[in-house]
């Protein structure tokens, strides 16, 4: 009786540590697509700031 405790307590920790590992198999991909996804809209606010002022003076030179 007490194999049988044994085995499954072993068989139910190797699930458990099976199952933990498959959830961190992304390999860091979603903090690296957090980076990048960051980096673009930084580089998006940074073109907006810079041609923004532009923009708007030639849409308030036009003359109708």
């Amino acid at each position: 009786m007490l194999y049988y405790l044994v085995a499954y307590a072993a068989a139910s920790t190797q699930q458990i540590r099976e199952r933990t590992g498959r959830h961190h198999r992304d390999g860091g991909y979603s903090t690296e697509m957090i980076a990048v996804t960051a980096f673009v809209v930084a580089l998006a606010l940074a073109a907006l700031a810079i041609l923004g002022p532009k923009v708007l003076e030639k849409i308030n030179g036009v003359t109708l």
